[in-house]
């Protein structure tokens, strides 16, 4: 049986692209208002089009039904230069039904030159004219179809006029798009100014330094550095442990997850015995028991007490293997693999807590960056929400302003997140895959016809960019911090610098220097330079580092960059978590669109 249409649906084009027969073509953005219709009716936006769906889901309309829709249909500024057009599809090529009895009346505003008069019908290309009849009377047009329009098949009108034809017209923007630049380049003027008054740190001046500042360990000069305690930094206690005394360092020809014959093995010498909290989790969290656990071993525990009529969690069976382990004193990177993690991420937590920070920067400065946040969300809602509204509706809107803040909120995590570069490269990849489809879809066709549109979010992207510039560079240093910074600045550049006689009598007067300084260097990023300018110096192996091959200076900087980067990557690694003559053609021209039953 089949089903009884209960109205029908008008979709008409709010963006046109624009074809003419000479090849030339433009956009435009047209606005609809005073919509009338005989019938009940709603209106919605969607793909770039205004639907009007008429009638009632109650009632079913049965044999012959009229139905009458007005509306007032404004194309914008005509883009031709030196000449003016009325290119108009009368009726559209998106109708999924026959058309038939087609009559049409076009009222000019003022007399025109008939000969530069145009029609064409049929399918979307066509410069077909013979089935059209029509008359002018002064301004007004008139006139009929003498056949059928097929499902697809469109009726144009077009009429070249003179430069000036058309008074007044505008390309429908609105004064919201100025509003906008307005207000994106007043929230990077204020951003400037938040800066200026807040955040512009006072002059550091570098004082020359041939030691790390007092009482401070690897991992805090690399917080009180940057401004943020980061992997690199905190891994460098490795070395800052073992030149204490607590640790071995060994080179080995074990095989592991990782690539090259040379793995190394991490010992424990001693007790940490020290007052630093830091210091005590990163000793600890190398050595805890829970690495080796034997998973078989906890099911056979939590099955034998099954049986004996007791209920026993995975947690609790995994304690109780852990507990009758004998103590950990030396592990390999396989081992931290996945695991130490969690020890990293609370030292890290730790050292960039509030407390620290506020150390280092002023407050009063910091709290200024939630304002630049606020202006970064308000400018990527404006730029994206009317155009998106007026493309495809509300809803569409709110899920893209929504959708792509998060993406684009989530990427510089991704970015500077510690997952192996790989990982990270596919990371980045799907989310930009994720982000590309709304923006494709809806942001950039929403955009697109509307040159204002796209003026508006450049500007707006741009202001964005330049407010996440000052989003990073807000935070102003306290004097202790500025003083750290002159110290630590000073510090490196000597480290980069230094000659040979100046560290030679250094090495006379300290002969642990090197070692002493070692982690400092991988916090502060110049270890490679530092190394390579002892390969001439003559010093002694380490007493915490073994091989079995005799030392020289440029196997041993070899072997610690190895050691660094696959302890970076193995301690930081966590499990993953699964019309003819008149120039145009059928289809060609503004307006039209088409419609059907539901």
């Amino acid at each position: 049986m089949k089903n009884l249409d209960i109205g029908i649906f008008r979709k008409i084009p709010l963006i046109n692209n624009v074809k003419r027969i000479d090849g030339t073509t433009s956009k435009n953005r047209a606005k609809i208002t005073n919509i009338g219709v005989s019938e009940n009716y709603t209106t919605y936006r969607e793909n770039g089009y205004e639907v009007i769906k008429i009638g009632d889901s109650s009632k079913s309309v049965i044999g012959k039904h009229t139905y009458t829709i007005r509306y007032t249909y404004n194309i914008g500024k005509d883009p031709l230069k030196d000449v003016d057009e009325l290119y108009y599809n009368l009726i559209g090529n998106e109708w999924d039904a026959n058309i038939g009895n087609v009559k049409f009346k076009v009222t000019m505003p003022k007399t025109f030159d008939k000969s530069l008069l145009g029609f064409s019908s049929g399918y979307e290309g066509s410069t077909n004219n013979i089935d059209v009849q029509y008359n002018v009377d002064g301004n007004v047009i008139s006139g009929y179809l003498t056949d059928i329009l097929r499902a697809e098949e469109a009726f144009t009108i077009r009429l070249t006029l003179p430069e000036g034809y058309f008074v007044g017209a505008s390309s429908n923007v609105d004064i919201y798009s100025i509003v906008v630049i307005i207000i994106c380049l007043t929230c990077v003027l204020i951003a400037d100014r938040l800066w200026f008054k807040y955040g512009k740190d006072n002059e550091v001046i570098e004082t020359v330094e041939f030691y790390p500042p007092e009482g401070y360990n690897s991992a805090e000069v690399g917080l009180l550095y940057k401004g943020s305690a980061d992997t690199q930094s905190i891994i460098s206690l490795l070395i800052y442990l073992a030149d204490k005394g607590y640790l071995r360092i060994e080179e080995t020809q074990e095989k592991g997850k990782f690539l090259g014959s040379k793995n190394f093995r991490i010992t424990k010498l001693k007790e940490y015995d020290g007052n630093n909290e830091n210091e005590r989790t990163f000793f600890e969290g190398l050595f805890e028991k829970k690495y080796n656990i034997d998973t078989k071993k906890v099911r056979e525990i939590m099955k034998e007490a099954k049986q004996n009529g007791k209920k026993i969690t995975y947690t609790e069976a995994t304690t109780l293997v852990e507990n009758d382990m004998p103590e950990k004193t030396s592990v390999t990177m396989d081992d931290l693999y996945n695991n130490f993690y969690t020890t990293l991420n609370w030292i890290e937590n730790k050292l960039n807590s509030k407390e620290n920070k506020s150390k280092i920067f002023e407050s009063n400065a910091t709290g200024k960056i939630k304002w630049i946040i606020l202006m970064i969300i308000a400018i990527f809602i404006l730029i994206t929400f009317k155009p998106v509204v007026e493309y495809a509706g509300i809803q569409e809107a709110i899920i893209a302003v929504i959708f792509i803040g998060i993406e684009f909120s989530i990427l510089p995590q991704i970015v500077f997140s510690k997952v192996k570069m790989i990982f990270k490269i596919l990371i980045m990849l799907w989310y930009a895959y994720f982000l590309w489809v709304p923006l494709s879809s809806i942001v950039f066709p929403a955009l697109a016809g509307n040159t204002m549109y796209i003026v508006t979010y450049i500007v707006g992207i741009i202001s964005i960019a330049v407010l996440a510039l000052f989003k990073k560079i807000m935070p102003k240093r306290t004097p202790f911090g500025t003083e750290m910074l002159g110290k630590l600045k000073g510090f490196k550049r000597f480290l980069e610098t230094a000659e040979k006689p100046q560290l030679e009598s250094l090495v006379t007067q300290n002969p642990e220097y090197f070692y002493n300084i070692l982690p400092y260097t991988y916090a502060l990023g110049v270890s490679d330079v530092w190394i390579k300018q002892f390969e001439t110096i003559a010093i002694q192996a380490p007493t915490w580092y073994y091989s079995t091959n005799n030392f020289n200076m440029h196997e041993f900087g070899h072997f610690m960059d190895n050691t660094m980067s696959v302890a970076k990557t193995a301690m930081s690694s966590s499990p993953s978590s699964d019309g003819g003559s008149g120039g145009g053609f059928s289809g060609g021209g503004s307006g039209g669109g088409g419609g059907g039953s539901w």
